[in-house]
C-alpha cells in the first residue's frame, strides 16, 4: 500500500480524492499494526485533502473523521476527540436530520465521551434523545434500544460516584435507576437469543438473524459487566441488597453463554475479547466480595470462568 500511494501521488497528484483514499486505507493497516501516531498523521493528511477538495461534509469525509476520533480516544486525545465528534455530529444533523440511525450512532460515540472526560449531564441529554430516536426507528425491543440502556446505566453508576462526594444519599435512587436500565436491557438480548417463532419470522434472513445475535451478544455482555458493577457500587454505599440479577447471576449466565452450542461460536471468535472482558470483570468482582465468593457454588463457577479462559487461550494459539 506504501508503493501503491507512491506511485498514485506521482500519477495523480497530491491532491487527488483517489490519492486520500489509499492514504486513508494505509492509515488503518498502521493502526491495526500498532502504529497509532502514523496512522494519525495519515488519517489527518486525509481529511485535509478532501476538505481541500471541497468534500468536507461527503460521506467519506466524515467516514474519516470517526475513524480519526476512534485513534485519538485511544491515544487519549480526550478533547479533540470531542471537538472532532460534535463536528461530525453537527454535520449529519445537517445533512440527515436527527431521525437518523447515523446521527444516533454519532451522537451515542460523543456521549461516551463526554463520560470520560466527566461531563455527566450533557452525555446523558445525547443518550436520551438518542433512545427516543432509535424506539421510533426501530423498535422497543431491538439490540440497538438496548445498547443505549446500558449506556444510560453506566452514566447512571458515575453519578452515584459523584454524588458521593457531595450527599450519599443521593446515591440509592440512583442505583434503584441502574438497576430497571440494566434488566431491561438484559430483557431485551435474552428475547433476541431465545426469539419465539412469530419473532423469527420478523427477520427474514439468515444474515440478518445473525446480524441481531451478534449484536444482542454484545449489548448482554455489556449488561452483565454493569450488573457487577452494581454490586459493587452498592456495597460502598452499604445500600440493602436488591432482589434482582445478582453478579452471581450474571456470573451464571456469562459462563452459559460459552456453554451453549448456539452462542458459543460467536464468543469464542468474533467476540472474544468482548466476552473475556466480561468474564474477567465478574470473576474480579466475586473474587473481592467474600460475601458472595465464600458461598458454596460460586467456587465452581470461579473454576469454570478459569477453565474457560484457559480453553480461549489455548484456542488462539493454535490459530
Amino acid at each position: 500500500m506504501q508503493r501503491a500511494l507512491k506511485i498514485e501521488g506521482r500519477v495523480m497528484g497530491l491532491g487527488n480524492p483517489d490519492y486520500a483514499n489509499t492514504m486513508y486505507l494505509l492509515a488503518k493497516v498502521l493502526s491495526q499494526q500498532g502504529k497509532g501516531k502514523d496512522a494519525e498523521a495519515l488519517i489527518r493528511e486525509s481529511i485535509r485533502i478532501l476538505e481541500e477538495a471541497g468534500l468536507g461534509e461527503s460521506p467519506a469525509c466524515i467516514q474519516r473523521m470517526k475513524f480519526l476520533s476512534l485513534e485519538l480516544v485511544k491515544s487519549k486525545q480526550l478533547a479533540e476527540a470531542e471537538n472532532l465528534q460534535r463536528k461530525i455530529l453537527h454535520n449529519l444533523e445537517l445533512s440527515k436530520g436527527w431521525n437518523s440511525l447515523d446521527t444516533t450512532a454519532a451522537a451515542e460515540t460523543l456521549s461516551v465521551t463526554l463520560q470520560n472526560i466527566g461531563n455527566l449531564k450533557e452525555s446523558e441529554e445525547l443518550l436520551e434523545r438518542c433512545l427516543t430516536v432509535r424506539r421510533k426507528i426501530l423498535s422497543e425491543d431491538h439490540f440497538e434500544v438496548a445498547g443505549i440502556l446500558v449506556h444510560l446505566a453506566r452514566l447512571t453508576l458515575l453519578k452515584i460516584t459523584s454524588d458521593i462526594k457531595v450527599n450519599n444519599d443521593l446515591s440509592t435512587p440512583h442505583l434503584v435507576k441502574a438497576k430497571q436500565l440494566v434488566n431491561d436491557s438484559i430483557r431485551i438480548t435474552e428475547g433476541i437469543l431465545n426469539p419465539s417463532r412469530e419473532n423469527r419470522k420478523k427477520l427474514n434472513s439468515t444474515f440478518a438473524m445473525e446480524r441481531e445475535k451478534i449484536g444482542a451478544i454484545v449489548v448482554l455482555l455489556q449488561a452483565l459487566e454493569v450488573v457487577g458493577l452494581l454490586e459493587a457500587a452498592r456495597k460502598r454505599i452499604q445500600a440493602p441488597a436488591f432482589d434482582y440479577q445478582h453478579v452471581e447471576q450474571a456470573l451464571r449466565r456469562c459462563i452459559s453463554l460459552y456453554n451453549e452450542p448456539h452462542t458459543r461460536n460467536v464468543v469464542s471468535k468474533a467476540l472474544r475479547q468482548h466476552y473475556l472482558k466480561c468474564l474477567h470483570s465478574l470473576t474480579l468482582i466475586v473474587q473481592h466480595d467474600p460475601d458472595i465468593s465464600d458461598a458454596p457454588q460460586m467456587q465452581g463457577l470461579l473454576g469454570e470462568s478459569q477453565r474457560i479462559v484457559k480453553l480461549l487461550g489455548e484456542e488462539n494459539n493454535t490459530k
